[in-house]
């Protein structure tokens, strides 16, 4: 089980099964690796656990995330046997769970859920491919500002 405060630009953590601490947030919706990625992951760690400054942190990865205009996942099919499952806007480690067992279900004939689901609506970002990137990191940076006020 993991859990995560209620911020837009999210924390969240777990204990792993050898009783270690995996911890994330601060994502990037740049499409660039942030710099310093491990103080910076050390930093939004101690905010949490201000306890754990002593200990190292052995391991530090990135990532991006593929988050909607409404923060609410998009599930769709692409013909008769093509699923897609994308948009957890920072939610991915609860969200893939749910999204894995409802297309298992949608393809063992089952697909009532995935359906209510597939018919959220969703729009595109302001400015086409061109400034889709720039439109969300400023959009993102606003409400991180805006967290942290």
């Amino acid at each position: 089980m993991a859990a995560f405060d209620t911020n837009l630009v999210l924390d969240y953590f777990r204990v792993t099964a050898d009783h270690r601490l995996l911890f994330g947030g601060g994502e990037s919706y740049s499409t660039v690796t942030p710099l310093n990625l491990v103080g910076r992951m050390r930093q939004r760690m101690l905010a949490v656990f201000p306890q754990l400054a002593d200990l190292p942190v052995p391991y530090v990865w990135g990532g991006f995330v593929d988050i909607t205009m409404n923060q609410a996942p998009d599930f769709g099919r692409l013909g008769s046997n093509v699923y897609y499952l994308q948009g957890f806007s920072g939610h991915g480690l609860a969200m893939a769970v749910i999204a894995g067992k409802l297309a298992a279900e949608t393809i063992a004939g089952q697909a009532e859920r995935f359906d209510l689901l597939s018919r959220i609506k969703h729009h595109s970002f302001p400015g086409g491919a061109l400034l889709r990137t720039p439109a969300l990191v400023l959009g993102m940076l606003y409400y991180r500002l805006r967290e942290l006020l």
